[in-house]
């Protein structure tokens, strides 16, 4: 027998409004590219036709295999973590330009005493399908680092 799905009872689907997706690979396996760049797109899309960001957006793309899972976003300050088990800053990129060591350490400390990297200020890269929305946010930082005033204000 092949793979199939079964359902222990019958469902109308006539009532149904919508469906959703098991994304833990429970169900499915994915391929993170295609859905990643799906996810990318749509987002792009959001940017541009929701909340005004420049139409030169919809010309960028989606390199799925430029980020790792285990990042972490510093959100307030525009950069890209790579951290060891005690949450010391190894490596710090500011958009895509790796920041210098002085820099890393005028904004992280170099002991291992460290913020808790949470929430609001913080978001992790722990999934595959949070890839997508690392890449994006290193694309605005460059973006909005080489074009001051043309993002809508409130977004940086």
């Amino acid at each position: 027998m092949g793979k199939q799905i079964f359902c222990n009872r019958s469902l109308n689907m006539k009532n149904i409004v919508a469906v959703g997706f098991d994304m833990d690979y429970t169900l499915a396996q994915y391929k993170p590219e295609t859905f990643e760049t799906l996810a990318y797109n749509g987002t792009i899309r959001k940017l541009v036709y929701d909340l005004g960001y420049p139409e030169e957006l919809l010309e960028w793309s989606f390199d799925w295999r430029y980020m790792v899972r285990g990042l972490v976003l510093d959100k307030k300050r525009g950069n890209i973590l790579k951290m060891d088990r005690h949450k010391y800053v190894k490596v710090a990129y500011h958009g895509f330009r790796e920041m210098s060591k002085e820099d890393k350490v005028d904004a992280y400390g170099n002991t291992l005493i460290r913020d808790a990297f949470d929430e609001p200020d913080y978001a992790l890269i722990d999934t595959l399908f949070s890839l997508a929305e690392a890449f994006l946010f290193a694309q605005l930082v460059d973006f909005m680092d080489n074009n001051p005033g043309k993002v809508p204000k409130g977004a940086e």
